[in-house]
């Protein structure tokens, strides 16, 4: 997927987001609205500095303390299409 936050339906993103956190289970339906708040990502899943410095950066604060949700799974919504089109 390129560095864009828009899916293929033209808009911006739409996540949905599983937390199966035994204490606070839930689900996150969430909207990324911008461009600067979609980041190309290393291979690598583990955070470094610069990444935190940015997120930190578009939420206008000195610093941020990030806790991992470690199985979280995301889905990316579209708009279906009508079968035949």
């Amino acid at each position: 997927m390129p560095n864009s936050t828009t899916a293929s339906s033209g808009g911006p993103w739409q996540l949905l987001i599983h937390d199966p956190s035994h204490d606070d289970p839930k689900w996150v339906l969430c909207t990324v609205a911008s461009p600067g708040d979609v980041r190309p990502a290393a291979h690598s899943p583990e955070l470094d500095e610069v990444t935190t410095r940015w997120v930190a950066a578009r939420h206008g604060l000195a610093g941020v303390a990030l806790e991992k949700l470690a199985r979280a799974t995301v889905w990316r919504v579209d708009e279906s299409r009508p079968e035949g089109s």
